[in-house]
């Protein structure tokens, strides 16, 4: 008698048993060929990432010591720069000083001749300095465009309040007409009365708003007059001191560039406020600058011989003036 007999089982019984159990069998193998694979598997992983663990660790050492060998040659070349700067400012300063002793001493020799750049014979030159001078102070009495823009939009959000208004009253008007005009029951009514409703209130708002500006715009009516009334007064003026201007900077420039072409020595007062020269980069805005003080100085006849602009004004008496030093001054700094 089988085994599956003595369990009371049948043959075919015993047969699926056994089928059975050679599946689980196989089932177990196959796991455990499965994890053996994926343990394999993360070993190689882990030593991957081990070795690359390493890797970077090296290069990141590598990185550091290239980033210290670089900021090592940054210092020395910084250091080098700083010494050759201090080197090139101390042989500078040696090349002023014996300029300045050469010029002294050209200017000390016999036959020397220093360019005269503030003879005005006759005063024509300075009265087309004053005739310039008298025209900006004109100009400076008239409102700039910004001002007259700020007037305007006073004016027109007044306007504008205005022409809401008569809006909203046209509204009502007709509203009321429709309200008039038909029956209780009518569908036109109970839409004139909305319409009517809504602009009334509108209409007030509009009155308070324009309450509000009407002070406001008749106040910039008062200057937008005031200001026309000075243009037409000064517009002679302004004209005659933008034609002086014109003419004065030809004629100065005019002098200035056969001082800086000739042989003739500059005056002290020119190479200490804006050097020998032109500089190459910079060209027209230093002269812009050297005609604005030979312009100053012959307006004022400022004659100093050293500085350029010569003392300051008194800005009490004369603020105008005080103003254009104090512009010049600062001027000067870039070339002095």
């Amino acid at each position: 008698m089988s085994g599956y007999d003595s369990l009371n089982l049948g043959e075919e019984h015993g047969h699926r048993l056994d089928a059975l159990k050679r599946s689980q069998d196989t089932f177990e193998r196959n796991t455990e060929y499965a994890l053996a694979n994926l343990t394999s598997k993360l070993s190689e992983i882990e030593e991957r990432l081990e070795d690359r663990g390493h890797s970077t660790t090296r290069r990141f050492d590598t990185l550091e010591t290239d980033l210290h060998e670089a900021k090592e040659s940054a210092e020395a070349r910084s250091d080098e720069l700083e010494e050759s700067i201090s080197a090139t400012e101390t042989g500078l300063a040696r090349l002023t000083t014996r300029v300045s002793a050469l010029e002294r001493h050209l200017r000390q020799a016999e036959g020397a001749v220093v360019v005269d750049l503030d003879v005005d014979r006759g005063g024509k030159l300075r009265g087309l300095g004053l005739a310039v001078e008298e025209g900006l102070a004109a100009e400076e009495t008239l409102l700039s465009a910004h001002q007259r823009n700020v007037l305007q939009i006073r004016i027109t959000h007044y306007q504008q309040a205005r022409q809401a208004l008569a809006g909203h009253r046209s509204t009502v008007r007709d509203a009321a007409a429709v309200l008039a005009s038909t029956a209780a029951g009518d569908r036109r009514r109970k839409k004139a009365e909305q319409e009517f409703t809504k602009a009334a209130a509108e209409a007030r708002k509009s009155q308070e708003r324009i309450g509000r500006l009407a002070e406001s715009a008749q106040g910039a009516q008062a200057e937008q007059a005031a200001d026309h009334a000075r243009r037409a007064k000064s517009a002679a003026t302004i004209e005659a001191g933008q034609r002086a201007r014109t003419q004065l900077r030809v004629r100065l420039r005019s002098r200035l560039s056969d001082a800086l072409i000739g042989t003739d020595l500059l005056p002290v007062w020119f190479t200490t406020a804006l050097g020998p020269m032109a500089p190459p980069r910079r060209a027209e805005e230093w002269l812009e600058t050297a005609l604005d003080v030979l312009a100053y100085r012959v307006t004022h006849q400022v004659t100093d011989p050293v500085l350029a602009l010569g003392s300051a004004p008194n800005a009490s008496q004369a603020p105008g003036r005080a103003a254009r030093f104090d512009e010049l001054k600062r001027a000067l700094r870039d070339w002095g």
